[in-house]
C-alpha cells in the first residue's frame, strides 16, 4: 500500500447498503481492508450486495442507528467508523420530520456515543449541503446531526481518544425543491 497507513482492524459502515455506502466498501475491499462490517436496516439490500460482492471480509449486521444495542454490537473491536446512515429523501423528511430527527440527529447521536465508549480512532460523519442555510426537514436535521457531532468533539477536549468529524457533499441539483 506504499505510504498509506495499513488497515489492521475493522472499519464500520453505517447505512452501508446505500450508494456513499456501497462504493466506499468497494474501495476499502481493494485498499486491503481486513474487515468492513456494513450495518443497515435494509435486509434486502444487505442480501443482494452480499451475492454481488461474496467476500468473506465484509459482515453485515442488520439493525438501525435509532436502536444503540445494534450500533453497540457492530461497533465493537472496531478502529475507524463511517457514519452514512440517514434520512436523505428531501420529501420523506418534509412528510415525516419527526422520522428525520430520529434518524438523523438521534441515531447519529448513538453512533458517536457508542464509537466514544468503545475507544474507536475515528468516525466520520456524512452530512450535506442542504445543512447550510437549511429550508426544509433534511437539511435542518442534517444541520443537527453536524452540531451533535461538534459537541460531542468539543465535550471531550483533549481527554478522549475518538477523533469525530463530518463532511459534506452534494446531492442531486435542485433537490431542494419540495413541490
Amino acid at each position: 500500500m506504499g505510504n498509506r497507513r495499513e488497515i489492521k482492524k475493522p472499519i464500520l459502515v453505517t447505512g452501508g447498503t446505500g450508494s456513499f455506502g456501497r462504493a466506499f466498501l468497494e474501495y476499502m475491499l481493494k485498499e486491503g481492508a481486513p474487515e468492513i462490517r456494513v450495518l443497515s436496516r435494509d435486509e434486502f439490500k444487505q442480501e443482494v450486495m452480499r451475492k454481488e460482492l461474496h467476500d468473506s471480509r465484509v459482515k453485515y449486521y442488520l439493525g438501525d442507528v435509532r436502536d444503540r444495542a445494534s450500533v453497540d454490537r457492530a461497533m465493537e473491536g472496531v478502529e475507524h467508523v463511517f457514519h452514512a446512515a440517514a434520512l436523505k429523501e428531501v420529501p420523506s423528511c418534509e412528510f415525516f420530520p419527526i422520522q428525520a430527527v430520529m434518524t438523523n440527529v438521534l441515531g447519529s447521536s448513538n453512533v458517536i456515543e457508542s464509537a466514544i465508549a468503545h475507544g474507536v480512532k475515528s468516525v466520520v460523519c456524512l452530512s450535506t449541503d442542504k445543512a447550510v442555510q437549511s429550508i426544509n426537514a433534511m437539511g435542518m436535521s442534517k444541520a443537527l446531526m453536524e452540531k451533535t457531532a461538534y459537541a460531542a468533539a468539543r465535550d471531550g477536549g483533549h481527554t478522549r481518544q475518538t477523533v469525530i468529524a463530518v463532511t459534506r457533499y452534494g446531492n442531486r441539483m435542485l433537490s431542494y425543491r419540495t413541490g
